[in-house]
């Protein structure tokens, strides 16, 4: 057995390339490969627990970690898929990041599929190591809407399933207007300015959530007619 197998399996871990989030099986392949032959249980389990004690590591559940080797900006978001089958980041969480909600919330929420191909999804808050997450269900038909147009759907700048600001408040509002759900719809102060109309329009048609969008638009609407008022009424009175 290769005497610096951990020095080389973390040189691997540090690696352009390298898996923002490892599990267990992962690390195994790493020291297996560079030590020559699979390294005894519990020479594995020490040098996880080492990279772990160190910060080189950061457990999210059982057998899953963020590789901070790979780069301090790895963020307990992309571990969602490893907790829940098929999870996409996306409700608030991806409202607060993009600047369309003012208030930050530290759950990383998320949506994952229901259906026939999967088993009933368990749902709700998750807590683990690395934070709080809370997963909500939505029929594979509705998640997988719009697909066609996958820079519609996904956040094509971050390389792990992250839905885009408009898919996010879409998620929203039909969880919002679901009798199955107990999540209320958005609120209107969301900043809609700097998102993409058009998207939004699709979306919500290929969501079968056209209606459910338009009445919330009007209210959204209403509320920045509002605030217009009262921001000119205070201007007026010198507030």
């Amino acid at each position: 057995m290769t005497s610096n197998w951990k020095r080389l399996a973390e040189l691997a871990l540090i690696s352009p390339g390298a898996p923002r989030v490892v599990t267990i099986q992962d690390l195994q392949s790493y020291a297996m490969l560079n030590a020559g032959r699979q390294p005894s249980a519990s020479a594995l389990t020490r040098w996880v627990r080492s990279l772990n004690e160190t910060g080189k590591l950061q457990q999210v559940t059982r057998g899953v970690y963020l590789n901070r080797l790979a780069g301090p900006s790895v963020h307990p978001a992309e571990a969602s898929q490893y907790i829940r089958r098929g999870a996409v980041v996306s409700l608030a969480w991806v409202l607060e990041r993009s600047g369309a909600l003012s208030n930050f919330g530290d759950t990383v929420t998320c949506v994952v599929p229901q259906g026939s191909d999967f088993s009933p999804p368990r749902v709700g808050e998750r807590q683990t190591t690395a934070g709080p997450f809370r997963f909500y269900a939505l029929p594979i038909a509705v998640l997988n809407a719009g697909r066609e147009n996958i820079e519609d759907v996904q956040d094509l700048h971050f390389a792990y399933p992250r839905a885009t600001p408009e898919r996010a408040l879409l998620d929203w509002i039909y969880l919002g207007a679901s009798v199955r759900s107990r999540l209320s719809l958005p609120p209107v102060d969301i900043q809609l300015h700097q998102m993409n109309r058009p998207r939004l329009k699709r979306l919500a048609g290929a969501m079968g959530i056209a209606r459910q969008w338009a009445a919330w638009l009007e209210r959204w609407n209403s509320y920045q007619g509002a605030e217009d008022v009262r921001q000119n009424a205070s201007a007026v009175l010198g507030l």
